[in-house]
């Protein structure tokens, strides 16, 4: 219940996201095809019915080899979106030239044909209708002269039957070719609309070649080219440089995997794990969109099916491979970085790769990611749209990358492509380069840089023109990543820039009018809330994965000695974890919690809460001086101890004589000890304690007082003989006891001299007062981590809370 609580500002965030981001595509996207109906495997029935009329007799090849990819124009839908800015964008959405943004493109080839050598070319509509027809004729070919009368009767006649409405266009203009051969002749209908001024000039032409109609297809002149094509092309350039950029990045991390992989500091088997994951998306990816992209590519030796297959394995190669290296990399490395300081940002993500599911952790982290990747989707295109007074114009032809857009199955191709980005961007970004950034400037200079450098060089979310509002709104984009990461765990990040990338390109499946779009579009959003899915039933568990970092490379001889140490300290650790209790919640009715961070492997805390048969309870924590192998074997030898003596006379003095002298005679370098140890007795609340050089227990009052027990004594350790005075307190009921280690109060940001101390102590212990034990203790170590931000604890941290009934 607690964890729904703090998640509900998350559901909330999410359906906002998810309503401004349905809200804000059409507009965004003024001259996205809202009639698409048509999908890729259509457009190629309705293409190949018309070409095979447009063939002669034993023209049509017997075994074609039949490619389908998009044709689009950036050009023209800049040209729409800057006359929006004049005319109503309905009647815009409503013109030829609309139509034109995005079309389906298929080319028929013969089998074995080179790319060259291609038969048969048709444009389709995405609602349908047919938009070109093209026969390939060979300039060379002899053929017999036309008439214009002829001719322009024949391609009325043509148009005609295509469905076209010549009514819509102007008598043709007629142009002719003399060829060696023969006479070409073209005849070209201006449309009326003239929406773009008399000087755009745009319609459709007819082809003979010869007195044989070899062609129809659209047409558009603009003076205005060069200078569209110069806004297009610089955000074009940015996109492709950042590929150049991954090459790069593979130099660098690979220098830091090196490096630290020689020094026996990172492991190899979970960042083989990622790279299969990035290989095996990039390897469905590029099984989906080859053919269509390398749809006019031409290399020379290698047929048009050849090319498909090796231009595959080449970018498998050249791109895929990096990206999921650098993803490899990157976690190796950044495990490493993570380790003490944000180890627990891995948990979720770490559970995730080992299959277990079952947790609060995974869950939480799962819902956070998925909301977040609503919200910024949401975000982005609000935002996007909000600047467009200055500017900003999202494209459709952006948004459709062909890097999934044009296979068979443009959902799995999308999952595929954004898994693929997803771990090579947030993996790089978020755990090699943001850790390595705040240890060097600090958290905030470091987070700020590592946004600017990878919105700047990292792939976006998504595009607009002019690229100085891409690179704006792709940093923003960053940022949101890096401030997650900060606030949360990589997993929440993952599956936030996930949702974020993939539902953008989901958005323009679910908004098309075909059914299997439609679905595949929403699936791309179930795959992103899966692992929520997964896990949402274990949210109130109370399970929690725990993340290890153990993947010490064994075939490295040079760290061979650093692996049998490291063997032994969790040896140690694992002995010491079975020494000390797993507390109880409750215990002779009195409520329980307690917390134990060690600063290493083995720490020098101890405690313990036992029941004695006269139905009272003796309480205990100590401290030996340090941490490490040396504190770990005092620590243990003195909880053993304490058990035995408790047995047998759990008196206060008792206790502290004992372990007095074992700390004494064990301790030959004079490591002393402190301890807390007090009997209470829930039935009469009466408590008796003592205090041997350890901090003063706390008493918290149900109204919220907090007063310290006052009782002062030499150390365990420093004198043979020990004395203490023995202290009797009267509880009320609802009190609550707590006891702690000075690893608490002496707590401090990394590189600060300001400690907690016992002020800010004490205001945490008011402010958590009318709160359960557990979330007394989860507030104040809350609080504490606050403080001290991702800081590696330089002690042990130690808490008992008991709550008098």
């Amino acid at each position: 219940m607690r964890d729904l609580r703090r998640l509900l500002p998350w559901l909330l965030a999410a359906v906002a996201g998810a309503v401004l981001a349905a809200w804000a595509f059409p507009r965004a996207y003024p001259f996205f095809p809202r009639d698409w109906t048509v999908t890729a495997g259509e457009a190629e029935t309705i293409a190949v019915a018309r070409l095979r009329g447009l063939a002669r007799e034993g023209e049509w090849p017997a075994d074609p080899y039949v490619v389908v990819d998009r044709a689009t124009s950036g050009l023209i839908e800049r040209r729409l979106l800057l006359a929006s800015e004049e005319l109503p964008a309905e009647r815009l959405r409503e013109s030829e030239l609309a139509r034109r943004v995005l079309r389906w493109r298929v080319t028929v080839y013969p089998d074995g044909a080179f790319p060259r050598d291609w038969a048969f070319r048709a444009e389709v509509d995405l609602d349908g209708e047919v938009a070109a027809l093209l026969r390939r004729v060979e300039p060379e070919l002899a053929a017999d002269a036309v008439d214009l009368a002829a001719a322009a009767a024949e391609a009325d006649a043509f148009l005609e039957r295509q469905g076209i409405d010549l009514a819509r266009y102007e008598r043709p203009v007629t142009r002719s070719q003399q060829l060696q051969a023969r006479t070409d002749l073209t005849l070209r209908y201006r449309s009326r609309e003239s929406l773009l001024g008399e000087d755009v000039d745009y319609g459709l032409e007819v082809r003979f070649a010869g007195d044989r109609l070899s062609a129809f297809e659209p047409f558009y002149d603009d003076p205005e080219e060069r200078t569209l094509r110069a806004a297009i092309q610089s955000v074009a350039l940015w996109d492709q440089l950042l590929f150049v950029a991954v090459f790069l990045i593979v130099a660098v991390t690979a220098v830091s995997f090196l490096r630290r992989y020689h020094a026996g500091e990172v492991g190899v088997r979970r960042g083989l794990q990622v790279f299969a994951v990035g290989l095996g998306a990039g390897a469905v990816l590029l099984f989906l969109v080859s053919a269509a992209l390398t749809e006019g590519q031409d290399w020379g030796a290698f047929t048009r099916q050849q090319i498909a297959w090796i231009w595959g394995l080449q970018f498998l190669v050249v791109f895929v491979f990096p990206q999921a290296l650098v993803a490899s990399l990157s976690w190796s490395v950044g495990e490493s970085l993570c380790r003490e300081r944000w180890s627990r940002k891995l948990a979720a993500f770490d559970a995730l790769f080992q299959g277990e599911w079952d947790n609060a952790t995974v869950a939480r982290a799962s819902l956070r990611g998925l909301s977040a990747g609503l919200a910024l989707l949401g975000a982005l295109l609000g935002l996007a749209l909000a600047l467009r007074p200055l500017g900003a114009r999202p494209q459709v032809v952006h948004l459709l990358s062909p890097l999934w857009s044009e296979g068979p199955l443009p959902g799995l191709s999308l999952v595929a492509f954004s898994l693929a980005i997803v771990l090579f961007r947030e993996l790089f970004g978020r755990l090699f380069l943001l850790p390595l950034a705040t240890r060097r400037l600090g958290l905030w200079l470091g987070g700020g840089a590592t946004a600017l450098v990878t919105g700047l060089f990292l792939f976006p979310f998504f595009l607009v023109v002019p690229l100085e509002w891409a690179l704006t709104l792709t940093v923003l984009g960053a940022a949101a990543m890096v401030a997650l990461f900060l606030a949360y765990d990589l997993l929440t990040v993952l599956v936030a820039s996930f949702t974020a990338q993939a539902g953008l390109g989901a958005l323009a499946l679910v908004f098309t009018d075909n059914p299997s779009l439609q679905t595949q579009g929403w699936l791309v959003f179930v795959v992103a809330a899966l692992p929520a899915a997964l896990s949402i039933r274990h949210l109130g568990s109370g399970r929690e994965f725990v993340y290890r970092w153990d993947d010490i490379p064994p075939h490295v001889r040079r760290i061979a000695e650093r692996e049998r140490q490291r063997v032994e300290l969790e040896t140690a650790r694992r002995i010491q974890s079975s020494i000390l209790p797993e507390l109880p919640p409750r215990l002779a009715g009195v409520d329980l919690a307690h917390a134990y961070l060690p600063a290493t492997e083995v720490g020098g805390d101890f405690y313990d809460v036992l029941a004695l048969e006269d139905g009272r309870l003796a309480v205990a924590l100590g401290d030996v001086a340090g941490h490490g192998v040396s504190s770990g074997l005092v620590m243990s030898a003195a909880k053993s101890a304490l058990a035995v003596q408790v047995t047998f006379d759990p008196s206060v003095a008792a206790v502290f004589t004992t372990l007095n002298r074992l700390v004494y005679q064990s301790a030959r370098r004079r490591l002393i000890a402190t301890l807390c140890y007090a009997l209470l007795d829930p039935r009469d609340r009466s408590l008796l304690f003592a205090s041997a050089g350890h901090l003063y227990p706390y008493v918290v009052g149900a109204d919220g007082a907090v007063r310290d027990l006052a009782s002062t004594a030499y150390p365990l350790g420093v004198r043979p003989e020990l004395e203490v005075r023995v202290t009797r307190q009267r509880l009320e009921a609802g009190d609550t006891l707590v006891l702690l280690s000075d690893g608490i109060v002496e707590a401090r940001p990394e590189g600060s001299t300001d400690l907690y101390g016992f002020q800010r102590l004490e205001e945490s212990l008011r402010r958590h007062a009318g709160e359960s034990v557990d979330r007394l203790r989860d507030g104040l170590l809350a609080d504490l981590a606050r403080f001290t931000g991702p800081s590696p604890r330089e002690d042990d941290q130690t808490l008992l809370v008991l709550r008098i009934p």
